[in-house]
């Protein structure tokens, strides 16, 4: 899983999540945290912001999270106007 960056703000994708971490999001995670960027042409509609997933992660029962790396992807702006939703 990916930390990516769209206009200075880091968030993760739960389609880049593995499987059975996905199903515990959507299980178990606010809904009105999920965020969606629309980016050129595309909606993407399952972000969360990095540190509401942090502290979500941290809350779990279980083993110590895993860390991830703070390398990311930047998300560049493509020609047209984006918003963030």
């Amino acid at each position: 899983m990916n930390i990516e960056r769209f206009k200075g703000i880091e968030f993760v994708r739960i389609s880049s999540m593995p499987k059975e971490q996905q199903k515990k999001i959507w299980e178990s995670f606010e809904r009105e945290k999920i965020i969606k960027i629309v980016s050129g042409q595309s909606l993407l509609n399952d972000c969360i912001l990095y540190s509401d997933f942090a502290a979500w992660e941290a809350s779990q029962p279980g083993p110590a999270p895993t860390p991830y790396s703070r390398e990311s992807t930047t998300i560049s702006p493509s020609v047209g106007k984006l918003a963030f939703e």
